[in-house]
């Protein structure tokens, strides 16, 4: 009878362990709804939302339901002396427990030690006073909590239960919403799959493709030649949401909107390469569905839904966000990415090695026989330069003894200020640094690429390789005034790209580029080579800036553009072959451009690219025919480009702000500026 007396009374610990988890599931479920419907971009109708926050409460309860009736099992035995109150008063002071210890753990972590390693020692110590604090609250909570459920009993569960069947319902409603979208068909089958890979910050010279003797980068290098490479791409800002919004809609930023980078700014409704691809008219004359190509974003850094770049794709991964997986026309897909519980899942499996390119190589796993469209976004060559020991090795000098151990945005603030001035050799441990950090994005690239082999899908993919912008390493500003780190600077290292193009059914081997080409070609090529009329053009603002590229490559044509023109927050440039002119905004239109200076004290800056390729003489004086030819030039498209457009979000503001001081961008930083000046018309 000793023996049989504790498993008589497990249906009853079972049953308590059940009560305590649909109690706390509903109350967490609740309140992190809320939070997640407050924070969410998804439109929720009053119905949606009670349908989000029902499915909520049974992922919440499901997950403390079954984490305390295992305890309940297992602990049992030593259970079964314990008082059914105190039974009950102990299921609930572990879920309480767990809970507001997540809860304290992420909505603190802006103030406590934010920016710092998880495990590091700070992060450690303060995670410990958060859990004691959670113990201390679950401990005197705990008591009138059970004593509430033990007095309400099943009259309490029963609404739980009801939302729990409710939400459960509504999940099983959701499930492939997306099962039919990219499934080759007639209209379809000739056409490629699309694969954009963009770098971040990655330097068009560190790739030995491009001719740099040290850096290793086999994976694009084979891209290259077995496709087109363009030896003189540039992007049309220096920093990421600008260059980002050129690239997907085909536009000068002036004419896409999205000039700046400011917490709760965003590009307003553009046609993006995603939005036109589910919806293009074939140059047969047939038109496409919006499920005959599935979309996929897989992105991290400060590039988000919230920056409206996203626009047209079918699903996003944000890594930096903790996003998962999203679709983004479903509302509870999207209401579900801000939900603590699928936050933290994300941030763990990152922690376990998940990451952009290796979810992006698990997608194609599934998917890579659909016909698809994929941009992946690679970070390695962004701050911070801390890569893994295997990439780390292969350049890192090992018998550097200095303070670099990885490099960090705060790092390049505290040079500009002066506080820090760096070595030869500890500027020579950054740039490996960041080599180490090219041959990690040429590995993941070489993994993708091997997935789609593995598929037999490669050949049929059109897979292009480009960067949002360059980097600075160290080198110094055209002034001599001071080094130059990472990017927003007017300099070529930041404005020159690579791009890289293969995909053997449309494009020639081996043949290299050498006229002048933009990011804002990408969209109009993306277009040729699938076969698809370019967005229809009904004003001045959904004009499409770019040219196709696919007759340079096939050596059709000698050149698409005379000019190659980008702008930051302080200048517009204007480059051709051989010359470049830097022009503040308020000297494009004022007669004195030539010897006035702007209000912020700059003159125009001319730069001789053949003779001085390290841009480091302004010859604006000695070649005045050359800077007024540039000038006139520049003058005439800053006329043509239409009023800026920019779209403000709210709601997104706290999230992004987050984002932006995480990775060191600040409204002083080298990466936000003030909106330029409208054109003069």
């Amino acid at each position: 009878m000793r023996t049989a007396a504790p498993l008589v009374r497990l249906p009853e610990t079972l049953g308590l362990a059940l009560r305590a988890g649909l109690g706390l599931g509903a109350l967490f479920g609740l309140v992190d709804g809320v939070v997640a419907a407050s924070l969410t971009s998804a439109a929720l109708t009053p119905l949606s939302l009670a349908a989000c926050l029902s499915a909520a409460v049974f992922e919440y309860c499901a997950l403390a339901v079954g984490a305390l009736g295992l305890l309940g099992l297992v602990f049992h035995p030593a259970l079964s002396r314990w008082s059914r109150l105190a039974r009950l008063q102990g299921f609930v002071a572990l879920g309480l427990s767990a809970g507001l210890f997540a809860e304290l753990y992420w909505w603190t972590r802006p103030f406590v030690f934010y920016g710092r390693p998880a495990f590091s020692m700070e992060r450690v110590l303060a995670s410990l006073a958060l859990l004691a604090v959670a113990l201390l609250v679950a401990r005197v909570l705990a008591r009138p909590l059970a004593a509430q459920l033990e007095k309400l009993g099943w009259f309490l569960q029963a609404p739980v239960v009801a939302a729990f069947l409710a939400g459960g319902a509504y999940l099983v409603a959701q499930r492939d919403v997306l099962a039919g979208h990219g499934v080759p068909n007639e209209r379809t089958r000739d056409m490629p799959n699309v694969m954009l890979v963009v770098v971040d910050a990655l330097r068009q010279d560190t790739l030995g493709c491009y001719g740099h003797p040290r850096v290793k980068s086999p994976n694009i290098d084979r891209l290259a030649r077995e496709g087109v490479l363009f030896e003189n791409s540039f992007t049309q800002a220096p920093f990421t949401w600008t260059s980002f919004g050129s690239m997907l809609t085909g536009k000068y930023p002036r004419r896409h909107g999205l000039v700046k980078m400011a917490p709760g700014t965003r590009m307003v409704e553009n046609t993006t390469i995603a939005s036109h691809v589910e919806n293009a008219t074939r140059v047969d004359g047939r038109s496409l569905r919006d499920d005959d190509y599935l979309s996929v974003s897989f992105h991290t850094g400060t590039l988000s839904s919230g920056s409206g770049l996203i626009q047209g794709f079918d699903l996003y991964y944000e890594q930096l966000a903790g996003h998962g997986l999203v679709v983004a026309e479903s509302a509870w897909s999207v209401f579900r990415s801000d939900l603590l519980l699928h936050v933290l899942r994300s941030k763990f499996e990152q922690k376990a090695g998940g990451d952009v390119a290796g979810t992006a190589r698990e997608w194609l796993a599934e998917n890579g026989q659909r016909r698809f469209l994929s941009m992946v976004h690679l970070y390695s060559t962004h701050t911070p330069y801390d890569p893994p020991r295997v990439f780390r090795d292969m350049y890192v000098d090992p018998s550097y003894a200095g303070p670099v151990k990885a490099f960090y945005a705060q790092h390049r603030e505290a040079i500009e200020r002066g506080d820090v001035v760096p070595t030869p050799a500890d500027i020579a441990q950054i740039q490996n640094l960041y080599y180490a950090g090219v041959s990690q994005a040429d590995a993941a690239i070489g993994a993708l690429m091997a997935e789609l082999e593995r598929l037999g899908t490669l050949d049929d993919t059109l897979v292009i390789v480009t960067a949002d912008h360059g980097e600075s390493l160290g080198e110094m500003d055209f002034g001599q005034k001071m080094p130059l780190w990472e990017h927003n600077h007017m300099v070529n290292t930041n404005l020159r790209i690579p791009l890289v193009m293969r995909w053997p059914k449309g494009l020639p081997a081996g043949q290299r580029v050498s006229a002048i080409v933009d990011e804002i070609d990408i969209l109009p090529t993306v277009c040729d080579l699938l076969r698809i009329v370019l967005p229809a053009e009904t004003d001045r603002y959904s004009k499409i800036d770019g040219a196709s590229l696919v007759p340079l490559a096939h050596g059709a044509a000698a050149s698409v553009r005379e000019f190659s023109f980008a702008e930051n927050q302080t200048f517009a440039s204007i480059q051709d072959a051989r010359w470049k002119l830097l022009v503040p905004f308020d000297l494009i239109t004022r007669d004195d451009w030539a010897t006035g200076r702007a209000a912020n004290g700059l003159p125009i800056v001319l730069l001789d690219l053949v003779q001085d390729p390290g841009e480091q003489r302004n010859v604006a004086a000695a070649e005045p025919a050359q800077a007024a030819r540039l000038h006139a030039a520049l003058r005439a498209w800053f006329a043509e480009m239409p009023e800026i457009r920019i779209e403000f979000s709210p709601r997104d503001l706290e999230e992004q702000k987050r984002l932006l001081e995480a990775l060191g961008y600040t409204d002083s930083g080298t990466a936000i500026g003030d909106a330029p000046p409208k054109p003069g018309r």
